[in-house]
């Protein structure tokens, strides 16, 4: 069996190329990866395998999440410090409890302990004891993980590996950027055991929404969008209403197929008279809330080919350097905003446990 520290090959030793990941330095990456080493050596001797407490909404979250035959679902972040990590971790944690062997990839670099961009704190992402995780090998202590598998994916960070957890452990995510690359590493972690992924998405990268990677996706949105629920709703709502959009049935008068990316500069082109629009499936829709506000003005629906359904949108009331939003008034403005788009999909707050749901839209 290959370990973390062979596949890792010494390339912590060698000069790091100053190049950018998503906007981070190389240099301040093998930093943070190398206080995570320390970290996770620390939490592994303080854990003594102790389960951790479940978040409060985690069993509501995942009960909402993992329909019949539902076996991968992305989390998309509608924008920085969203909650995204701390749904990524409620599922984990109930995948764990319900006895569901659980597996976790990334689009993007994620589990670090501050947000490069707002330095600010970020919740670690925890793994329970055999959980799977598709990461770049430099990132693993070898007393922490055992490596199953050697993927033939390569990354800034260097391979990537599959690898299992021998107990409660924080890991980094190496993320995996190309659709085929992904759909590959979902592949063979399903191959090697698990019975549920979760593909943890990225700030204002929706590729993880794709019918060939996850058949459900969670939205998550955090008060940090805006200094009132108002302005929180219309912040997060080109993303969640791109997730929740009805399936094209057809040709029919009126409608127009857009075999590519659906932006705001597209809009002005688009004929007088129009009803619709249909594009291949939600990560294809790149709006923002003016080009989604302009299409709403001239009375244009936006369907998709391939839907993946909207399973919840999870809430985080925390706004860092401020005041706390309510869960309930995000949840209230959210639905005011969206209407039937958000028609029988659960709002939850799985720190607190609020959960709600918008009926029948408004």
């Amino acid at each position: 069996m290959a370990t973390a520290a062979g596949l890792a090959g010494g390339g912590l030793d060698k000069a790091v190329p100053a190049e950018d990941i998503g906007g981070r330095s190389m240099v301040a990456v093998a930093d943070r990866r190398s206080k995570l080493a320390g970290f996770m050596n620390d939490f592994s001797m303080m854990s003594e395998q102790r389960p951790r407490p479940l978040p409060a909404a985690a069993h509501t979250l995942g009960q909402a999440v993992w329909q019949p035959g539902v076996h991968v679902v992305a989390l998309v972040g509608a924008s920085k410090n969203s909650g995204k990590t701390t749904t990524l971790n409620a599922l984990l944690a109930d995948l764990s409890a319900r006895g569901e062997r659980a597996a976790v990839v990334s689009i993007g670099l994620d589990g670090e302990d501050r947000d490069a961009w707002l330095d600010t704190p970020k919740p670690w992402i925890f793994l329970e004891k055999d959980t799977l995780v598709a990461t770049a090998a430099s990132l693993l202590t070898p007393r922490s993980f055992d490596v199953v598998a050697e993927l033939g994916i390569a990354t800034s960070l260097g391979p990537t590996v599959v690898a299992r957890a021998r107990g409660p452990q924080p890991v980094q995510l190496a993320g995996i950027a190309h659709r085929g690359q992904l759909i590959k590493a979902i592949g063979a972690l399903q191959r090697l055991g698990a019975a549920k992924v979760v593909v943890d998405g990225a700030y204002h990268r929706q590729a993880a929404a794709h019918p060939q990677v996850a058949q459900r996706v969670v939205v998550s949105v955090g008060a940090i969008l805006g200094e009132d629920p108002q302005a929180v709703a219309q912040a997060a709502a080109p993303t969640v209403w791109a997730m929740s959009r009805p399936t094209w049935q057809g040709d029919a008068d009126g409608m127009q197929w857009l075999p590519g990316a659906l932006t705001d500069a597209m809009i002005v082109s688009i004929p007088k008279g129009l009803q619709g629009i249909a594009v291949e499936d939600p990560s294809r829709i790149l709006l923002t809330s003016g080009g989604r506000q302009a299409l709403r003005r001239q009375g244009i629906e936006v369907y998709v080919r391939q839907p993946v359904p909207l399973a919840a949108v999870t809430l985080n009331p925390h706004r860092p350097g401020g005041h706390d939003a309510e869960t309930a008034e995000l949840a209230l403005a959210l639905q005011c905003e969206l209407g039937p788009a958000l028609a029988g999909v659960p709002l939850l707050d799985v720190v607190s446990g609020w959960h709600g749901g918008s009926g029948d839209g408004n």
